[in-house]
C-alpha cells in the first residue's frame, strides 16, 4: 500500500535509493555502500552478497560481513561467478516482482496475486492478513482442482456424456424418422395419383356411357322421324297429284263416273292416313344443346382435399408454449379420492400431437402446510397427444401444481381442492348444559357466563389413519376457547374441565397437554378458520390458523380413540364446523 515519506532538507537527493535495482542493473557496478555514503572516491564493486543481493567493493566487504547477524547471515561471491550463475539459470528462473524485481514467494488471497517479500514488508500488501506462501496456495489450488476434477470425472462428465448420447440418439432417430416420413409421403402421393387416375378413368367411362345411351336414342328417334317425314311427304304428293288431275280433266267424265266409288275410297284412305300421321306424338324432342356437364372442384378445394388425402405431418416434439391444460383447472375431491386433469400436447405450430411419448412431470408449488406430504401423481399417456394427470391427495387443503412437458413449464397451473367429508357432528349426549347445539349439529354456542369450561365432544372418534376437520370461530368474547382432541371418559354437568384433553387455548396462544401449557400459536380472532390434522398412526395433532398460516403441533398422543374436543367459557361464544 502507498506510504508517505517526508522530503529531507537536501531535497530529492537525500531520499533513499533502491539498492536492489541498482545492484542488479547491468550498467551499474558501483559499490552500494560507497553510493549510499556519497563518497567522492567511489570504488567499483568486486563482490556480490547473495543473501542481501547487493554489490560491494573490497573496502566495504568486511563492514558488510559484520552487519546484521554477523558473517553467517551473508554469502559473498565474485561478480564473475554471479554472472555465470545468472546465465546458467536464465532459462529456468522464477518470475520476479514487477515492482521490486524480487522472486514471487507469496500469494495475497485478498487481492488474488503473487507477491514478493518486499510487497509484504514495505509494499502495497503490507498489513494484509491473508498472505500465504506460493507453495501453500499451490497445494490448496491443487487440492481444489483435484476435487473439482474428481467431481467432473464422477458426476459432470458422465452426465454430459449421457446427454450427448441422448442428443445423438435423438438426432439419429429424428433423421431416420424424417426419412421414413418422406418415404411415407411419397408413397401416399403415388397412391393418391393412382387413385386420381382411376377416378379419371371412371369419370371418362361415365361420359362414354352417357354418350352411347343418348346417341342410341337419338339415332332411333332420327330414323322414326325420317320414316314419318317420308310418309307425310307421300300423302301430300299423292293428294296434290290427285287434285291436279281432277282439275285439268286428265280423267274422262265417263271414267270419273265409272270409278267414283274407287276415288271416294282412295280419298277416304288418304284422309285417314293423314289423320294418323298428324296425330303421331314423338318419343323425344331434342333440345338445342345436350345436358352433359362436368362439375369440377376449385383449385383451393382440390389442394385442401389433396392435403387431406395425403395425410398430416406433425412434429413429434411437443412444446409448453403451445400445450395447455384442458377444461377446468380447479377441481375438488375428498381425501383418498382421485381427481383427473387433462393435458393436450401440441407442437410449435399449434398442432396436437398424433402420438404419445412426451415427458410429463408435475411439481407441487403450493401445499396447505410446509411439512405436508405432496399428493401422489400418476401420468397416463393416451397415445394421441392427450395425457391424464391423476392426483390423489390424502389430506385436506388446496394444492397447486406446475406441469412440465419435455422439460418446459406450462404457462398455466392447476389446483386441487381437497375437502373432508362431514365425518362427525357435535354430540348432544356429550355436551354440557351451558352449551347449545344448532339443529344441523354444526354450531355450538355458550348460553350463559360460566367461570370454567363447558365442553362438547364430536359424535365420532378415530384410532387409526389420518383425519382432518376445520373449525370457524363465530363469536369470541375473551378468546377463551379450547379446541383439540380428547379421550372419551364421559362428560357430565359437574365435570367442567376435561382432564384428558390435548388442545389449544385461544386466549394467550397456549397449548394445554393434560393441563400443562406452553406458548405455541397466536391469539384467535373472530372468523378465524382453524384446521386440525390428526395422524393417529404417528400420534400427532397439528393445528393451522389459515388466516396467519401459523402451525403448532402436539406429539406423543396416546394410542387411544381420540375425539375432536371443543370447550367454551363466555356467554355468546360460538364455533362451527367447516367442511
Amino acid at each position: 500500500c502507498r506510504t508517505c515519506t517526508r522530503l529531507p532538507k537536501n531535497g530529492a537527493a537525500g531520499l533513499p535509493r533502491d539498492t536492489s535495482q541498482a545492484a542488479t542493473s547491468s550498467d551499474s557496478q558501483q559499490c552500494v555502500s560507497c553510493s549510499a555514503k556519497e563518497e567522492i572516491d567511489r570504488q567499483t564493486a568486486a563482490v556480490w552478497c547473495t543473501k542481501c543481493e547487493v554489490v560491494l567493493c573490497t573496502s566495504h566487504m568486511a563492514e558488510h560481513m559484520m552487519s546484521g547477524q554477523g558473517p553467517s547471515s551473508h554469502a559473498i561471491i565474485g561478480l564473475s561467478e554471479r554472472d555465470q550463475s545468472t546465465d546458467a539459470q536464465q532459462g529456468n528462473s522464477s518470475p520476479l516482482c514487477g515492482e521490486h524485481n524480487r522472486p514471487l514467494e507469496y500469494f495475497c488471497k485478498a487481492c488474488g496475486v503473487c507477491i514478493c517479500g518486499h510487497c509484504v514488508a514495505i509494499g502495497r500488501h503490507r498489513g494484509h492478513t491473508q498472505i500465504v506462501t506460493v507453495h501453500e496456495v499451490s497445494d490448496e489450488l491443487q487440492a481444489e482442482v483435484q476435487t473439482k476434477s474428481k467431481k467432473i470425472k464422477d458426476v459432470t462428465l458422465p452426465r454430459a456424456q449421457r446427454a450427448l448420447e441422448k442428443v445423438q440418439k435423438v438426432t439419429s432417430e429424428l433423421s431416420s424418422r424424417a426419412e421414413q416420413v418422406e418415404a411415407d409421403i411419397k408413397t401416399a402421393s403415388r397412391l393418391a395419383v393412382a387413385a386420381i387416375q382411376t377416378c379419371e378413368q371412371e369419370k371418362l367411362q361415365e361420359v362414354d356411357d352417357i354418350r352411347v345411351v343418348r346417341l342410341k336414342t337419338l339415332d332411333r328417334q332420327q330414323e322414326e322421324l325420317r320414316q314419318h317425314t317420308a310418309a307425310l311427304e307421300g300423302v301430300v304428293a299423292f293428294s296434290e297429284q290427285l287434285a291436279e288431275r281432277r282439275r285439268f280433266g286428265s280423267l274422262s267424265h265417263n271414267s270419273i263416273q265409272h270409278c267414283e266409288v274407287n276415288i271416294v275410297g282412295v280419298l277416304t284412305a288418304v284422309k285417314e292416313r293423314a289423320d294418323v300421321l298428324d296425330k303421331v306424338k314423338f318419343l323425344e324432342t331434342p333440345d338445342h344443346h345436350p345436358h352433359l356437364v362436368f362439375s369440377s372442384t376449385s383449385e383451393a378445394e382440390m389442394m385442401q382435399k389433396a392435403s387431406e388425402l395425403l395425410g398430416t405431418v406433425v412434429s413429434c416434439e411437443a412444446t409448453a408454449a403451445q400445450s395447455c391444460i384442458e377444461g377446468n383447472r380447479h377441481k375438488h375431491t375428498k381425501p383418498g379420492q382421485s381427481v383427473v386433469f387433462s393435458v393436450i400436447a401440441k407442437d410449435r405450430q399449434g398442432k396436437t400431437q398424433i402420438r404419445g411419448g412426451d415427458s410429463i412431470r408435475v411439481t407441487w408449488s403450493r401445499l396447505p402446510a410446509a411439512d405436508m406430504a405432496a399428493p401422489a401423481v400418476e401420468v397416463r399417456d393416451k397415445g394421441d397427444g392427450h395425457y391424464d394427470i391423476v392426483c390423489s391427495p390424502s389430506r385436506t387443503g388446496d394444492y397447486e401444481a406446475e406441469v412440465f412437458i419435455n422439460g418446459e413449464k406450462l404457462a398455466t397451473t392447476f389446483v386441487v381442492g381437497c375437502q373432508q367429508e362431514k365425518w362427525f357432528y357435535f354430540d348432544s349426549t356429550e355436551c354440557q348444559a351451558e352449551l347449545t347445539i344448532s339443529s344441523d349439529k354444526q354450531t355450538v354456542t355458550c348460553n350463559e357466563q360460566v367461570y370454567s369450561w363447558s365442553s362438547v365432544l364430536a359424535s365420532r372418534g378415530a384410532r387409526h389413519g389420518q383425519h382432518t376437520w376445520k373449525v370457524k370461530i363465530r363469536k369470541n368474547q375473551r378468546m377463551n376457547i379450547l379446541v383439540g382432541v380428547a379421550e372419551k371418559p364421559g362428560l357430565t354437568a359437574k365435570s367442567k374441565n376435561h382432564k384428558s384433553a390435548y388442545c389449544w387455548y385461544g386466549n394467550n396462544g397456549s397449548k394445554f397437554v393434560l393441563g400443562k401449557g406452553s406458548k405455541s400459536i397466536s391469539k384467535f380472532q373472530v372468523n378465524d378458520i382453524l384446521q386440525f390434522d390428526l395422524d393417529c398412526d404417528k400420534h400427532t395433532l397439528q393445528i393451522t390458523n389459515l388466516r396467519l398460516r401459523e402451525t403448532a403441533k402436539i406429539d406423543n398422543l396416546p394410542a387411544a380413540e381420540l375425539f375432536p374436543f371443543f370447550s367454551l367459557c363466555n356467554e355468546q361464544e360460538a364455533i362451527s364446523l367447516e367442511w
